[in-house]
């Protein structure tokens, strides 16, 4: 396949991704509630809360709470936790009956919108619910093609501002020490096109961060003043519109300087411009999911930015000698392009460590797991990037261990530099692809997440029945049909203490929505001190299964308790 085929192919796959961009949204998801989605409870509850997978903006959260007729029970305002995850509200008072609730929120991590409902049932006095809890609901509006393109026109913008300026500064500007690097026509003429390459790829940069902030705080309903003093992704997106403009107006200057001036005269404002790139790609780190993970404070954007800024050395002097690519194989050129090239080879191969630590953290923290790599529209966006990163180290080990030393050979030292900028383009290609997959990355929701949304640990109820508080537990979360633990514990719910009075628990499961048949009566297994257990696999078919628990009291009448869960798809 000749090169021209391989970047169509490439430009079609990407055209694919973005697309199906399209059908990916990164939103807060849901985690957990309290009632839990699905759940049938004896008595009114006092308030509603509803847990997320990221920090809610505040003063975005609502939560609405309607029974079947439409009346309104919760009393605003919403409040929310320390972390800013969980949304709460109280109630006020009601009956028996099915209970819906609505909420909406927009997340502090990415800006994105949110919503989603699940329902709880009431028991009447006789213990029975007329109908059916209907299951949970979760989603948003899907992130849009414009907010991929933009993040990617900002990542190829800040990637190549940041490794024009290094390559000019600590590869260009020292050659000019060489006599015959300097004496080549190519070093005072291919300088200025190579600022100017870096002052196009800031005005990138400037412009589309202009546009996320537009998309955060107007266009899709948010207000700034508010987005910028509760949200970080805000923030972060504010900070690199006055950190872009800084460098467009730097690399401007550079390149008039440059035009005017030997290219060392130069030098500080390059220097200026290199820090802003940093302090750019530092403050796109700060507003990422990778930040907003709790584990370690600062690994997630130390992680991210090492990544980004490795990526931004390799491939913005990718981008630089692509640029100048006709200056560099004149022959006479060729005592510069051997320093230029030379050095840059090695601050590449530091450059792809960067890349790669950084990636490993990354992939730990946002994918997870094997099953999260391969079983997730992000774990595959991940692989992607992973396959056309490989080929671009290979053109670089080639270049670097090949064809560099060439150029030191006098016999055909032009010819090498040829094959070099010949092999760069082609790295140029696949760094393109590399960076719209990372802005395709921070519009989808992380596959760690996900899957902490869908398994949030455990899953417990609570009933109270008899003078007795009932704790029902699942581990593992209830998602798909598979192997469940399930434990009821029994306490005394006028003092919290222990029931140690129960005898012969049984349980029994039956598919409630849809309908279906209940299953033989099963031991429990205890009394283990106040608490009975079971390991099954009776919870077989998508649908509300209803749990039927019974247990001998020494002290008095049998306790009969009914729990609710959802299993949402097959294993």
């Amino acid at each position: 396949m000749t090169r021209r085929r391989v970047r169509v192919a490439v430009f079609v796959g990407l055209l694919g991704l973005l697309f199906a961009s399209g059908l990916a949204a990164a939103h807060a998801q849901y985690v957990s509630s309290t009632p839990a989605a699905g759940t049938i409870l004896p008595s009114v509850p006092t308030g509603v809360s509803v847990t997320l997978s990221e920090t809610v903006q505040s003063g975005t959260g609502t939560i609405r709470i309607t029974n079947e007729s439409g009346v309104r029970f919760d009393v605003p305002p919403v409040t929310y936790s320390t972390d800013g995850r969980t949304l709460s509200v109280p109630l006020g008072p009601g009956g028996p009956g099915i209970y819906t609730v609505t909420w909406t929120a927009v997340s502090a991590v990415d800006g994105h919108f949110t919503a989603g409902s699940f329902s709880y049932g009431v028991q009447d006095k006789n213990g029975n619910i007329n109908g059916t809890v209907p299951g949970l609901t979760s989603g948003g509006a899907p992130v849009s093609p414009l907010e991929v393109a933009l993040r990617s026109i900002g990542f190829l913008g800040l990637a190549i501002a940041l490794g024009i300026g290094v390559m000019a500064n600590f590869m260009w500007l020292p050659a000019g020490r060489d006599p015959d690097a300097r004496r080549s026509r190519a070093y005072g003429l291919a300088f200025p096109v190579l600022l100017n390459v870096g002052r196009i790829a800031a005005f990138a940069f400037a412009a589309s961060t202009v546009g996320l902030f537009a998309l955060a705080t107007g266009l899709e309903g948010g207000l700034a003043a508010q987005g910028l003093l509760n949200s970080a992704y805000v923030q972060s997106v504010a900070v690199r519109v006055v950190l872009a403009i800084g460098l467009f107006a730097l690399f401007s200057r550079a390149f008039a300087q440059s035009r005017a001036k030997d290219p060392e005269k130069s030098g500080w404002t390059i220097q200026a411009a290199i820090g802003l790139s940093l302090a750019a790609v530092l403050a796109a780190s700060i507003g990422t999911h990778a930040a907003a993970v709790p584990v370690i404070a600062g690994i997630g954007v130390a992680a991210d930015a090492a990544h980004f800024g490795g990526i931004g050395l390799w491939f913005g002097g990718l981008a630089g000698i692509v640029s100048i690519r006709n200056f560099l194989r004149e022959p006479e050129a060729t005592p510069l392009a051997r320093i230029v090239l030379g050095r840059f080879s090695r601050m590449a191969a530091y450059a792809v460590g960067l890349v790669l630590a950084g990636g490993i953290v990354l992939s730990v923290l946002l994918v997870g797991t094997w099953d999260a790599l391969l079983g997730s529209t992000y774990g595959w966006v991940v692989l992607g990037k992973i396959a056309l990163f490989a080929p671009m180290v290979a053109l670089g080990a080639f270049n670097r261990y090949r064809l560099i030393p060439e150029t030191a050979e006098a016999e055909k030292p032009t010819e090498a530099v040829r094959r070099i900028v010949g092999n760069v383009r082609f790295e140029t290609g696949f760094g393109i692809a590399v960076l719209v997959l990372a802005g395709l990355l921070t519009a989808m929701t992380p596959a760690a997440s996900v899957a902490g949304a869908n398994q949030a640990g455990t899953f417990a109820l609570d009933t109270v029945k008899d003078g007795l508080h009932v704790h029902f537990e699942s581990y593992p979360y209830p998602t798909t049909v598979g192997v469940y633990t399930l434990t009821i514990l029994l306490n005394y719910n006028t003092n919290g203490t222990e029931f140690y009075l129960g005898r012969n628990g049984t349980i029994q499961f039956t598919p409630w929505d849809p309908p279906g048949p209940a299953g033989l009566k099963q031991n429990l297994s205890g009394p283990h001190g106040n608490h009975f257990f079971i390991t099954t696999t009776d919870l077989s078919s998508p649908g509300l299964w209803k749990i039927d628990a019974n247990f001998q009291r020494l002290d008095g009448f049998d306790l009969r308790v009914t729990f609710y869960v959802t299993i949402k798809a097959g294993g």
